[in-house]
């Protein structure tokens, strides 16, 4: 029996942390920070003492490079002090290299997943009951754990993201797992009142189906369509007033647009900075402008105004480096599809689908809203990419287990052999 040393230990410990981790994700922000510092100080600690070095992703060298936009932006910014404590932010991409290393692992990536999915229920029903009390009518929203229906709305997109390509691309008990996830995560969502989040949840929708059925797409369209003419009073006004310029909820948002433009003519190339805008959008804000605003609910807007075209560009990388390590996986099964049809690698490629569309509906998303200086959303971003880039190693992972098996399987003879002479000498020497 192989002895238990520290370096497993740690592994474990790590490995335990990272399942908490995911179990956190769909509540508030404290537990989720928790967990989060656990298991990234556990990950460093397994890669010093195995000497197993960094996890390399796509995400690595983008993330620094906008992690160093961050700093200019603040350095150059009109209040540094406000700006610079908004820089620890960049570091919240590190989960991606940590998420890949347990990713790898295809047993323990499943349970992780299972674990998300299997939370993000839990706080989903939650949620809607908190909602149902407080009477299921607009202006009240479901607002999650997380407190806010903008943030909840962004999570309730990303996991309902994941669970549609399990869904459409698996076969047998997850599958059923994640319709019956669904069953309660698009309630939940349709609740948070949030567009940004449905329009994102349909773009992503749009994106699984084009990658599986591409003839279904003008079927997914027409039940968009068709829904939205027949939601309840409240839930059709909302979705329709997505096209409405007249619209409170947009002429503030358009207001805001205007504002940040203005900001980058005056600060181009790093922008004004990374503090809390509500004074400098007092200075900016169109003359019918009512609401106050602290950021410009847009990510490419607010990135313009706050870094200018340092930061515009290092987002760009940024978006490239996320979406090559959410997607490398399902391109990776295409490319050898007719040569491995494995439920593994259809797992993966399932996995690695959903995390690529859920991306492209946070960005689509993030035209309307600054998902991006969410938390919540960061934290459950990185993780789920992490994950989609780790799955690409599930068959080199499955075939070193084997391999080490093999080997252990090989060598026990010579150890039974050794053993049978050993015994046969001392029954000689008695």
């Amino acid at each position: 029996m192989k002895p238990f040393t520290l370096p497993d230990a740690l592994a474990r410990a790590s490995a335990i942390s990272f399942l908490l981790l995911a179990a956190a994700l769909p509540w508030s922000v404290a537990p989720m920070s928790i967990a989060l510092v656990a298991c990234a100080a556990l990950t460093f600690l397994v890669w010093g003492v195995r000497r197993e070095g960094w996890m390399r992703t796509p995400v690595d060298v983008p993330a620094l490079v906008w992690l160093l936009a961050l700093v200019l932006a603040s350095t150059f910014s009109l209040d540094p002090g406000q700006s610079f404590p908004r820089v620890a932010k960049g570091f919240l991409f590190l989960l991606v290299p940590v998420a890949a290393y347990h990713g790898r692992d295809e047993r323990l990536a499943r349970r992780a997943v299972t674990v998300l999915l299997v939370s993000a229920v839990a706080a989903a029903l939650f949620a809607l009951g908190r909602f149902v009390l407080a009477g299921p009518h607009f202006p009240n929203r479901v607002k999650g754990a997380v407190g806010h229906p903008l943030t909840y709305g962004g999570q309730g997109m990303l996991f309902a993201s994941l669970a549609t390509a399990i869904a459409i691309r698996c076969r047998g008990r997850w599958r059923a797992g994640a319709l019956a996830a669904l069953v309660v995560l698009l309630p939940a969502l349709a609740g948070t009142y949030t567009r940004s989040a449905w329009i994102g949840y349909v773009a992503a929708l749009a994106v699984i189906v084009a990658f599986t059925r591409a003839r279904w797409l003008c079927g997914v369209a027409g039940g968009v369509a068709a829904l939205a003419l027949v939601l309840p009073g409240v839930y059709r006004a909302r979705a329709f007033s997505i096209l409405d310029p007249q619209s409170p909820w947009n002429r503030e948002r358009v207001h805001m647009w205007d504002a940040g433009l203005r900001m980058f003519r005056d600060h181009p190339w790093t922008g004004v900075g990374l503090q809390d805008l509500h004074s400098i959008y007092e200075v900016y804000k169109p003359p019918g402008a009512v609401e106050p605003a602290g950021h410009l609910h847009s990510v490419y807007v607010q990135v313009a105004a706050t870094m200018g075209i340092v930061g515009l560009a290092a987002l760009a990388f940024l978006v490239v480096g996320l979406m090559r390590a959410a997607s490398r996986a399902f391109l990776e099964w295409r490319r050898t599809a007719a040569r491995d049809r494995s439920p593994s690698g259809d797992f993966a490629a399932a996995i690695s689908l959903g995390v690529s569309a859920a991306f492209v509906g946070f960005l689509v998303s993030g035209l309307m809203e600054w998902n991006l200086g969410d938390e919540e959303l960061l934290d459950l971003l990185c993780v789920l990419v992490g994950i989609a880039f780790g799955a690409i190693g599930w068959a080199r992972h499955r075939a070193a287990r084997g391999g080490e098996e093999l080997a252990r399987i090989e060598r026990a003879p010579d150890q039974r052999d050794e053993a049978v002479e050993a015994g046969g000498v001392t029954s000689r020497l008695r």
